[in-house]
């Protein structure tokens, strides 16, 4: 066995075929490999060790698939929600996600040299229609002429002032025998280990090939991962339903206390009140023998 440590805080190892073959068995996705098959694998595998709290990258040149050995990772949700300035509680809505640049959705934003030459020409605009209609002999409308000092330019309104909040939510755990890196969508998602946690890295440009992609495993474990964890939108309805439900809980608990008690000693039933005034004379220190 072959270790090194190429980061602060991970510990790499290379397993030999024997290791890797007992390894392997842990797994059923790896019973019908042949001895070549695993033998391949030795030489591009690897064991990476985290340490608790600590961020498996998923976005290295070289994609992997994570097979978890021992211990426990953590799946970890970024929610970033819009917020309204003068109420902390409320939650607009979710951000939306930024678009990748082979999409082609840009926005144009124009600079403030751009919107003042806009003005301008539509000055110029309303300065050539004045002179059109002055033209024109008219006696019974007055022509008013153009003061760009008291002119008045129609402006959109502004947004009112928001800003975007962080929410991180434990959405689920990769326990022992989990692969996880199949291509599945990691959206605003980060995989943290619980513990000290190890892990088979397999490069997954080889894993799809044919022979180790019988019967398409690895795609139809993808698309299991992709349906079993919830989307950005699904954590978001739950983190609202969830606030509403704390919301209504600490308003309940708050109006209990301060609403008063109509109960009087009358409406107590006499059993109860015999009782309780007959409990103490029960429990009368007994004396001593001399």
């Amino acid at each position: 066995m072959d270790s090194d440590q190429p980061d602060a805080g991970v510990t790499s190892m290379r397993l030999g075929y024997d290791e890797l073959r007992r390894t392997l068995k842990q797994f059923e996705y790896f019973r019908y490999w042949t001895e070549e098959q695993i033998r391949e694998c030795s030489v591009l595998a690897q064991v990476v060790q985290y340490a608790p709290q600590q961020t498996i990258p998923m976005d290295l040149p070289l994609p992997f698939a994570y097979l978890v050995l021992s211990g426990q990772c953590m799946i970890l949700q970024c929610l970033q929600v819009v917020r309204e300035a003068g109420q902390p509680r409320r939650l607009l809505e979710l951000e939306r996600a930024e678009l990748s640049p082979q999409d082609g959705h840009q926005v144009k934003v124009e600079s403030p040299t751009e919107q003042l030459e806009q003005i301008i020409h539509w000055h110029e605009t309303f300065q050539s229609r004045i002179a059109v209609n002055s033209s024109i002999p008219d006696m019974d409308t007055p022509t008013v002429p153009y003061d760009p000092d008291r002119a008045v330019a129609f402006v959109e309104t502004p947004p009112p002032e928001q800003r975007v909040v962080h929410h991180f939510l434990d959405v689920g755990t990769f326990r022992c025998g989990a692969v996880f890196g199949l291509g599945e969508c990691h959206q605003h998602r980060t995989i943290v280990a619980r513990c000290r946690t190890q892990c088979l890295l397999i490069p997954r440009c080889w894993l799809f090939l044919k022979r180790q992609n019988i019967g398409n495993t690895w795609q139809r474990l993808r698309m299991y991962l992709d349906w079993q964890l919830p989307t950005r939108d699904e954590l978001f309805d739950r983190l609202q339903s969830e606030r509403a439900w704390l919301r209504y809980r600490r308003r309940l608990v708050r109006d209990a206390a301060k609403r008063p008690s109509r109960t009087l000693p009358a409406d107590v039933p006499i059993i109860c009140r015999i009782a309780e005034s007959t409990l103490p004379s029960l429990r009368k220190p007994s004396r001593k023998s001399a």
